[in-house]
């Protein structure tokens, strides 16, 4: 499961106490990802937002990008909170959300047409990164989970919910988790998801036609606050059946062959928990992995 690393522990704990504040905000795409395991998982191709073209110094000039110069260095603070934005390659497939930040094709490698796909939501203590292109393994889509964390032992005892958001480089849907505060740094929590939209090309489907499907009710498995590493997190097992699933057909199509143990590690943000985000990950190649990411409400 992607947690984060202890790097980006270190990074969040330097003094980024407010959802203005420099820090989190100000994301290097020359950095790695930042999720434990994926140290050699790297930013690729480049977007637009604002007359400004944004991406790693590996990205290459292309036709659509929107400044001769690519920036490295992108203020999240110039996205509005709690909204997901990016667009999903040529012809708009599948969601697309805000478009006023869009990703440029064929720039991430010099002459190779290929798909890139960022996307990205912010919160007040939190964001939540996707980019891919082609080569990325599925698992990978998810780069960076950034924010203030929430500092341990100041947790308030009670019952909170969290609402949010789920979203990959095609698919998106909803979450809510459900968390029980039984002291400063102890609680549980557990939740359910859903993913929009969930698409098996002609090519490769068993029946020769495209299917496009939706996970309806996956459930995130009651787990108890882990504190002993980098955060407040919510590590536990994903449960999807075929009731929770609006073509079971296709669910198994997708699931056939090895496959990973689905997971979820989740941290907290902000102020007493005031956010939380993290990842899906272990789901059937073709959906990859899923970024998660919500406040209390």
């Amino acid at each position: 499961m992607n947690r984060l690393t202890q790097l980006s522990a270190v990074l969040l704990m330097a003094g980024f106490a407010g959802a203005a504040s420099a820090g989190w905000n100000q994301l290097d795409l020359n950095q790695p990802s930042n999720l434990e395991g994926q140290a050699d998982v790297v930013y690729q191709g480049s977007f637009n937002y604002n007359g400004q073209t944004y991406g790693p110094s590996t990205a290459v000039a292309v036709p659509t990008q929107a400044s001769a110069e690519i920036a490295s260095v992108f203020d999240l603070n110039a996205l509005q909170a709690f909204t997901l934005y990016g667009k999903n390659g040529p012809g708009g497939t599948g969601h697309n959300d805000d478009v006023s930040l869009t990703s440029n094709d064929s720039s991430s490698a010099a002459g190779v047409k290929t798909p890139v796909v960022y996307r990205v939501y912010r919160q007040n203590y939190s964001a939540a990164l996707v980019n891919l292109a082609r080569g990325t393994e599925a698992r990978h889509f998810v780069k960076s989970i950034v924010g203030d964390r929430t500092v341990p032992g100041t947790l308030v005892n009670g019952t909170y919910n969290y609402a949010g958001v789920t979203f990959s480089n095609f698919p998106r849907g909803m979450f809510d988790y459900q968390v029980t505060v039984t002291g400063p740094s102890a609680a549980t929590g557990e939740g359910s998801f859903s993913l929009e939209q969930i698409k098996i090309p002609a090519k490769v489907a068993l029946g020769g036609k495209e299917i496009v499907f939706d996970i309806t009710n996956g459930k995130l498995d009651q787990t108890s606050l882990d504190t002993s590493g980098n955060g407040l997190v919510f590590a536990g097992g994903v449960t999807i059946t075929a009731n929770d699933v609006s073509n079971p057909s296709a669910w198994a199509e997708i699931n056939q062959g090895q496959q990973g143990t689905p997971e979820y590690a989740l941290t907290l943000f902000g102020p007493n928990g005031a956010e939380i985000a993290g990842t899906i990950t272990g789901l059937p190649e073709r959906i990859g992995g899923v970024a998660v990411i919500g406040a209390k409400q």
